[in-house]
């Protein structure tokens, strides 16, 4: 046994495979969750590989935008989506798909339990592996089926019958491997933009990074929806974002002044306006249904 969130080496095949025990108790059940880390060779496409896995009850998520790009495969539960990138849809997910990067947030709702096995896949590694602009998948939440035929079934059924998460590990990097685009590399001037923007949660200005990197806003903005599907400007605003709700949740909403100055904001109207914008609500109303983990809220029925 491994205590909960440290980091251990789990041997496999070709190397040894770094993995943690991120599994939390709820107010609706266990969530049991389990992240490994990628080969040496798909570093630079993948961030991590993840199952997750409870005995919940009907549950209806708003899914928060992330910087990281889901390929996600359904192993047990129903599941539906109500809104995407805030517009009100009604599509219904259980068996593979692949979850662009979102401007805003996205409601699902989920029954007869819940569990998944995914690889949380950089931008511009989602780019690699689809082989067109991730503008096309930018807000959408197309199923493998679409994008891959009948290997895409074919791979949700091989890991339906592995025998336990490291075994579907194995079999998502061999595919994800057998796809990749080896033809084709990230612009280095987008990964060091990425990295840039990243390190200063978001409040990077893109005129100084474009200068630093002698680019145009243009040139860079191309780029940046050819292999990430979101503008530099947007996909800051989602970085910054995603790292205010972690300063929320361990901070609580009496630090909003001191937070949004540190963010960059003109104001606490201006940071209470961004969070309605992105994810739909108030943050008052985030810390009050932040799933555990952060990045999701319960909502009602």
């Amino acid at each position: 046994m491994h205590p909960a969130g440290q980091w251990f080496r789990l041997p496999g095949q070709t190397f040894s495979r770094a993995c943690r025990d991120l599994s939390v108790e709820t107010p609706v059940g266990r969530w049991n969750m389990i992240e490994a880390s990628p080969a040496p060779d798909l570093a630079d496409v993948v961030d991590c590989y993840w199952e997750g896995w409870g005995d919940i009850p009907p549950l209806r998520e708003k899914i928060l935008p992330r910087q990281n790009v889901e390929l996600m495969f359904n192993l047990r539960g129903r599941h539906r989506i109500l809104a995407l990138d805030g517009r009100e849809t009604d599509d219904t997910h259980n068996g593979g798909w692949l979850s662009g990067m979102q401007r805003r947030w996205m409601l699902i709702e989920t029954f007869e339990g819940s569990h998944f096995v995914a690889a949380r896949l950089k931008p511009w590694g989602a780019w690699r592996l689809l082989r067109e602009p991730m503008r096309a998948v930018s807000g959408r939440v197309p199923e493998t089926d679409e994008l891959w035929g009948r290997a895409g079934d074919d791979l949700l059924e091989r890991l339906h019958a592995a025998p336990n998460p490291f075994a579907r590990f194995d079999l998502l990097e061999l595919q994800l491997r057998r796809r990749l685009d080896l033809r084709t590399r990230q612009r280095g001037d987008l990964v060091e933009a990425t990295r840039r923007i990243r390190r200063s949660l978001g409040r990077q200005r893109i005129a100084t990074l474009c200068r630093d990197l002698g680019t145009s806003r243009t040139t860079l903005a191309r780029h940046f929806q050819e292999q990430v599907g979101l503008t530099p400007k947007t996909y800051a605003r989602v970085i910054r974002i995603e790292a205010l709700m972690g300063q929320l949740a361990a901070q609580g909403p009496e630090a909003w002044a001191a937070l949004a100055e540190d963010y960059g904001y003109h104001d606490q109207a201006h940071l209470v306006h961004d969070f309605r914008e992105f994810c739909g609500a108030t943050p008052e109303e985030y810390l009050r249904r932040a799933a555990p983990g952060g990045g999701a809220t319960v909502e009602d029925f």
